[in-house]
């Protein structure tokens, strides 16, 4: 059996009472012949869009061990239940408990950072100068449509007069 993350997006509407939220996961676990090993709600948040009709969601974050084979027929459970609005297991491997409960621990949002307020406007923080994005411009690099002429050598050149032929 390996170890597996997985968090789980709840309907906050049924995620109200969080025991709901962890029947429907001991469901789903049983189901693919799982083991929890951690289980603890993360947090509540507006989501970016809507998710089957819903403007919120609750986050719970699992930590499970499962057969590798049953990983599959865990996620079609969650995606077919009513409840669930995505899911996502990624395998976990060398996790400890301490890592767990740290991966666990709520965020320190200050008032108003990280939410999306629907008008593009989003706090990006301090980025710092990121420079020029397409990288150094090579002097060997040709354009698209550029003759096969070599480059002139960085000397004026006089321009042929091809009108005369």
């Amino acid at each position: 059996m390996n170890l597996y993350e997985a968090m789980f997006l709840f309907d906050p509407t049924f995620a109200g009472s969080f025991e709901n939220c962890e029947a429907e996961i001991k469901r789903i676990m049983d189901r693919a012949e799982g083991e929890i090993v951690f289980l603890r709600k993360w947090e509540e948040r507006r989501l970016a869009y809507k998710l089957k009709g819903r403007k919120r969601g609750v986050y719970v974050l699992v930590y499970f061990k499962a057969p590798p084979g049953k990983i599959t027929g865990m996620e079609r459970d969650a995606m077919l239940s009513e409840n669930i609005l995505r899911v996502l297991v990624l395998r976990a491997d060398g996790m400890t408990p301490e890592l767990m409960e740290k991966a666990a621990a709520p965020r320190v949002v200050e008032a108003g950072e990280g939410e999306y307020d629907g008008r593009g406007d989003r706090d990006r923080g301090d980025r710092g100068d990121r420079g020029d994005r397409r990288g150094p411009r090579s002097a060997d690099r040709e354009s698209v449509g550029a003759s096969n002429r070599p480059r002139s050598s960085g000397v004026d050149e006089p321009v042929p007069d091809l009108s005369a032929e």
